[in-house]
């Protein structure tokens, strides 16, 4: 369902003014929530990954096959993902490679909607007899498909709420949620038509809002630390000035899914195939989340460009 602004205006009215309330109760609640207070990575083991195809580093490739070459050993771009270098990043914890490939802990597959989260964490639970260790960073990052799958907003994130219900009930204890980045602004989607391209907005907007609104309180509410990643923020800076992030292109994709032809500089593109991003995104994208994970200030505007290092080279092989 896509709510229709000049009937529903006032939805959006009503949502303002009910995150003004929220967020007041969540300042008078600050010593006893533990939104937004970064975990301890020294006490943390392992990554365990929720998601789509932002996220899949090969489960969707050994269960259909899929995305093929010149997609980079089952990654939805043309390197590693942000799952891969998160631990880089970081320096700490351990690869959190493809379940389906290798028994990882990278439970996310290409092509989900946050009604598939469920099954996603049914699946972990079952591979670790049903308990959540309480000293792993769970990360869920999902919903961006639910646009095109129809799925409503409030839909949306139930099937959050659940899947951290799900994994708290089972011992988990510290949880980071990524919104959802605004997939209007990609080129595929432009290409649908500007009607398109803002029901996808409109989507985003409410789907982001809500989570703002009802996600961080669960954390008080379970007894877990619990942590908003607003991902959606470095998306558009990356796609608004990709000049600033060392990019020359926002506007096009460097894979043309319909010809083959890979461009010859693919790691000045934003966006590898019209939708999902290059390896070099995907590296913002970690720096992006390990920053959060360790700021006092989760939702900073700009980080410094000099915690990725240099530029990673695009590959487009396999």
């Amino acid at each position: 369902m896509i709510v229709n602004w000049n009937t529903a205006g006032g939805v959006a009215v009503f949502l303002v003014a009910i995150l003004g309330v929220f967020a007041a109760l969540q300042r008078q609640a600050a010593a006893r929530v533990q939104f937004g207070r970064p975990p301890d990575l020294q006490n943390l083991k392992n990554l365990v990954i929720f998601g789509d195809s932002l996220s899949d580093n090969g489960n969707s490739f050994v269960k259909q096959a899929v995305p093929p070459a010149p997609y980079y050993r089952g990654r939805w771009t043309n390197g590693l993902n942000w799952v891969d270098f998160l631990p880089m990043v970081a320096r700490h914890f351990s690869a959190a490679t493809a379940f389906f490939q290798n028994n990882g802990t990278n439970f996310a597959v290409g092509g989900s909607t946050s009604e598939i989260l469920a099954t996603q964490i049914d699946l972990f639970l079952q591979s670790v007899g049903g308990k959540a260790a309480g000293d792993n960073l769970y990360i869920i990052w999902i919903g961006t498909n639910d646009f095109s799958a129809g799925i409503a907003p409030n839909m949306t994130v139930q099937n959050i709420r659940k899947g951290i219900a799900q994994l708290s009930s089972a011992g988990a204890k510290n949880i980071l949620v990524l919104n959802i980045p605004d997939i209007s602004l990609t080129p595929n989607v432009i290409a649908l038509g500007a009607s398109t391209a803002g029901s996808a907005r409109q989507f985003v907007f409410l789907t982001n809002m809500l989570i703002q609104l009802q996600i961080p309180l669960l954390g008080w509410l379970h007894g877990i630390k619990l942590s908003l990643v607003d991902i959606n923020s470095i998306f558009t800076q990356v796609v608004s000035s990709p000049e600033e992030f060392r990019f020359t292109s926002s506007s096009g994709a460097a894979f043309d899914t319909a010809t083959g032809v890979i461009i010859p500089d693919v790691s000045k593109e934003v966006f590898w195939d019209g939708f999902h991003p290059t390896t070099n995104a995907h590296r913002i994208a970690a720096g992006f989340i390990y920053e959060t994970i360790l700021s006092r200030y989760p939702f900073r505007e700009t980080i410094p460009l000099a915690i990725f290092g240099p530029a990673a080279p695009g590959t487009g092989s396999v």
